[in-house]
């Protein structure tokens, strides 16, 4: 297997001597042993064989973040550019394989619920996933294109799947995980998400005219208050400025 170059690994411009250490040489190791970094992706229980993508959890094989929750919290953004890398390669390997025949792309906004959805899903759907990827990630840059476009390539039929959270259940949540396992988000990713996810679906089912897609909205975290939609309007939630306005308000309260 071909190395990532390191010079396609994005460097952040962190402040702390630490986290650019660390940075520096997580983006080393991923460049010198991909290899062994896929392999050990593979082999996590999470990844399904390596047929679910995820760049948080591609995170688990740098040692350096999985250790414990400490590192977690301190070293979440100094190992995401190499994890994403390495993600993007796992997918290309997946999408790939001779059996696959459907790619589902699951996005949502911070604290949606991405990861659980994604596991509730091969739990309940073992033997239907077992000739599909499931990629979870963003939708709202146009790199979610060459994804698309890879699969169409290969064979594969893409899908979409959104979850769509209220802001407040959204902003919960994330402060209920980076308790829990370290992993926070600062405000200005949640709104970014939130004030362009409705557009990245619209231009998607623009671009894409087959490609099918379902929102799932949601109050709570249960399941059974689930509301399936093909309406894109649902993911309208306002301009970036309304939407931190009420991030400010829900704060105050939570």
């Amino acid at each position: 297997m071909e190395n990532i170059a390191i010079e396609n690994i994005w460097k952040r411009d962190f402040k702390d001597a630490d986290m650019l250490k660390v940075e520096e040489e997580t983006r080393i190791e991923t460049s010198n042993n991909t290899e062994k970094y896929i392999k050990k992706y593979i082999e996590l229980k999470q990844s399904r064989n390596g047929n679910y993508i995820s760049s948080d959890l591609m995170k688990l094989v740098f040692d350096n973040y999985a250790k414990d929750i400490e590192f977690r919290r301190k070293y979440n953004l100094a190992v995401s550019n190499s994890a994403a890398c390495l993600a993007n390669r796992a997918y290309k390997i997946a999408i790939s394989k001779a059996n696959v025949n459907h790619c589902i792309f699951v996005a949502g906004a911070y604290g949606s619920g991405k990861s659980f959805f994604i596991q509730s899903l091969y739990e309940k759907n073992k033997n239907e996933l077992e000739n599909c990827v499931v990629y979870e990630g963003s939708i709202t840059s146009k790199a979610i294109d060459e994804k698309i476009d890879t699969a169409i390539e290969n064979g594969v039929i893409p899908s979409i799947i959104v979850l769509n959270p209220t802001l407040e259940l959204s902003m919960r949540n994330i402060k209920e995980r980076a308790s829990r396992i370290g992993r926070d988000v600062k405000k200005e990713d949640c709104v970014f998400v939130y004030s362009n996810i409705y557009g990245a679906l619209k231009r998607l089912s623009e671009k894409y005219k087959d490609i099918s897609y379902v929102i799932y909205n949601k109050e709570s975290n249960t399941p059974i208050d689930l509301d399936v939609s093909t309406n894109v309007e649902d993911l309208n939630h306002g301009s970036y400025d309304e939407i931190s306005k009420e991030y400010d308000d829900i704060i105050k309260k939570i």
